[in-house]
């Protein structure tokens, strides 16, 4: 028995040597690219990230707005209850770690057959966000485990806490319980209340879905939860948390951006090109925060004005220079109610505002801006697409049906160019996203963003060459140290030159003659391209004028109809306003650039001419070059010279004197009912 008893005892002593020399091998092997614990001391606050517009002015503030972070014993004692209560209740109990905890969770997250419940202590929870990635894997639990037994033993409770509550992430860009008590209720964490402690305190579960200023039910609701769960704690009285849950919890005073979409763009673009900040800095912008009051301004003045603006639709607007800068970038009617970004991240289809890159192509196979093109019904396989009302205006110039954005002679224009082409330009000048090669391509059905397509069109506005989007200038630190401007890349010729004139031409003619012309600018000659989806569940107006490149996006999040018949919402009608009024307060009163005029090819005169001579029996009318061009508009006339040709049937009000007369009546006749559109 003694020798058995002893036997065992040795190998069980054997085992625990082993146990012991493993777990001291795992200890090395996954503390020893640990961070230093005293590193963490660098972490005590947040850096302040201060952004100023074109003009040098203050936009706001991100990060710990006061740079100073908060110290536990200066705090109300409900403000502390309100985490302690939420995130780790035993925290002032355990050395880092909860095994009951962690026990419990375990036990949840098998039964659900999900990860439903956490087990980590607020000593874990900032080891983790501090210095260890978000993967979730054992290495990295065990590397969090030793890590918050490190903090325990060199920093105190409340020291702890506080380099906790100086560094989480509050949402709506406020990093650290200082920056979000004045981001959301202007005001001191010291001054905080109950119910305003609880809705922060909440906030740390999903910072987006209980946003106060995007959800602000959801945040109240929330709030709640940690009001009951301070009262279980011990930290409320019963009828101190039934007059809390049954009131509004806490009222919102959120800190003033004028512009938030557009700043929170600059965040993200400050994080690739510059990375954390490591101090207090200052970033200089390409904002334009003056013309970002006056569209915020005028947005509210036709929603008020005009009846098919309603509440439910969204608008997005963005205004860049030639060179890329970004002057001006709104994602949504309110941010406070939804704080996503539709500029950047709201992918529809562009409709007409497609339909450049296809006579884009046209023009660099050879084609001309007064070249004939059919405007006939078009049959692609089983597929009969259609012109706005069945209207079809048969042989027809080619920037008059851009003008007039008519389906079918796009469609004859595409299938005669080749779709492969057309992909090919619209990828040369940086559509993203997926193109598909059917025969709806020209009618832009290939979804993009406002953001996207306002760089595709960029070059048009730039001479045909390319640039980069930036809002980021330079960044200083608060010693007036440059730590870095911005390099100006090189730029790259996308357009043809001559190509390039051309389509300007014929872009100018949307807004002079065609759909566009609500978005004529006083002053400036501006061009552009309405679009309008199937059901008017879309509606664009994407344009430039003296080098300013301007897309507004109108729309409905859940992609419903904006109206139907004349009180449907087109590209034609409110976007056009709205382009309008947007680059008028960008542009500034800038002078307008020069700009090279197309002139027809010699090779014979316009068709418009030659038509007029024809009509009103010219003794001597111009020769026409024959080509394939021309001969269906010879087909159309006959062997008469004072038969029209087939389509458009339009009844003139008088006899014109000139083919300007003329095309001043065919597009009033147009205007008198609503603008054909895709």
């Amino acid at each position: 028995m003694l020798l058995f008893t002893g036997g065992f005892l040795y190998h069980a002593s054997f085992v625990a040597f082993l146990g012991f020399v493993a777990a001291l091998a795992a200890l090395f092997h996954f503390s020893r690219d640990l961070p230093s614990v005293s590193a963490l001391e660098d972490r005590q606050a947040q850096h302040q990230v201060t952004l100023l517009d074109i003009d040098g002015n203050v936009i706001t503030h991100y990060g710990n707005i006061h740079s100073e972070g908060v110290i536990i014993s200066d705090l109300p004692p409900h403000v502390v209850q309100a985490f302690v209560a939420t995130e780790d209740r035993n925290f002032y109990h355990h050395l880092g770690i909860n095994p009951l905890a962690i026990g419990r969770a375990l036990i949840v997250n098998l039964r659900s057959g999900d990860i439903r419940q956490g087990g980590s202590t607020i000593t874990q929870q900032f080891a983790k966000n501090a210095f260890l990635t978000p993967e979730k894997t054992l290495k990295r639990k065990i590397q969090e485990m030793l890590l918050a037994f490190r903090l325990e033993t060199a920093y105190s409770k409340d020291e702890i806490l506080a380099l906790y509550l100086n560094n989480v992430y509050f949402g709506a860009g406020a990093y650290g319980l200082r920056a979000a008590s004045h981001r959301y209720f202007d005001k001191t964490p010291e001054a905080l209340s109950v119910g305003e402690s609880a809705m922060l305190a909440g906030l740390l579960k999903a910072p987006s879905r209980y946003s106060p200023s995007a959800s602000p039910e959801a945040a109240r609701d929330r709030a709640r939860v940690v009001i009951r769960a301070m009262h279980d704690a011990g930290y409320l009285s019963r009828e101190t948390m039934e007059v809390l849950v049954r009131g509004s919890v806490a009222r919102l005073n959120m800190q003033n951006n004028p512009v938030p979409y557009a700043t929170d763009y600059v965040m993200a673009e400050l994080q690739n090109v510059f990375g954390p900040a490591g101090q207090d800095i200052f970033v200089h912008t390409t904002l334009d925060v003056a013309a970002h009051r006056k569209m915020t301004t005028y947005i509210e003045q036709i929603s008020q004005t005009d009846k098919r603006f309603t509440e439910d639709i969204q608008v997005a607007a963005i205004a860049m220079e030639r060179t890329g800068a970004v002057r001006l970038l709104i994602g949504g009617r309110d941010y406070e109610a939804s704080q996503y970004n539709r500029a950047l991240n709201a992918k529809r289809q562009p409709g007409s505002a497609f339909k450049p890159f296809v006579y884009l192509t046209a023009l660099e196979a050879g084609m001309q801006p007064d070249d004939v093109v059919l405007d006939t019904p078009v049959q692609i396989g089983n597929w009969q697409p259609t012109n706005y009302k069945d209207r079809y205006y048969g042989s027809i110039e080619m920037w008059e049906a851009m003008a007039r954005s008519l389906n079918a002679a796009v469609l004859h224009v595409q299938e005669e160019t080749g779709r492969e082409r057309v992909i090919a330009t619209a990828r040369r000048l940086g559509f993203r996203g997926k193109l598909d090669t059917g025969a709806a391509l020209a009618l832009g059905v290939n979804e993009t963003t406002p953001f996207d397509l306002t760089r595709v069109y960029l070059p048009f506005a730039n001479d045909g060459r390319d640039a980069q989007p930036f809002s980021i200038t330079s960044v200083y630190n608060k010693s007036g140290k440059l730590l870095y401007a911005r390099e100006i890349a090189p730029s790259r010729q996308l357009i043809d030159p001559e190509a390039h004139t051309a389509i300007t031409h014929m872009l100018r003619q949307v807004v002079s003659r065609g759909s566009g012309g609500a978005a004529t600018i006083p002053g400036y000659i501006a061009a552009g391209k309405t679009g309008t989806t199937q059901d008017s569940r879309d509606a664009w107006f994407v344009g430039y004028a003296a080098g300013l490149v301007g897309t507004v996006w109108l729309g409905k999040d859940e992609y419903t109809p904006m109206g139907s018949g004349t009180n449907a919402v087109s590209g034609s009608n409110i976007p056009a306003q709205i382009w309008r009024e947007m680059m008028s307060a960008s542009l500034r009163d800038r002078t307008d650039t020069p700009y090279r005029e197309w002139q027809p090819p010699v090779r014979r005169p316009g068709i418009m001419r030659w038509l007029e001579q024809i009509m009103w029996n010219d003794p001597e009318p111009a020769p026409m070059m024959a080509s394939d061009m021309a001969t269906p508009v010879i087909e159309a006339i006959g062997s008469s010279k004072t038969e029209l040709p087939v389509e458009p049937k339009l009844v003139l009000e008088k006899s014109p004197q000139s083919m300007d007369d003329l095309l001043a009546d065919v597009m009033q006749t147009d205007e008198q009912t609503e603008k054909p559109e895709i």
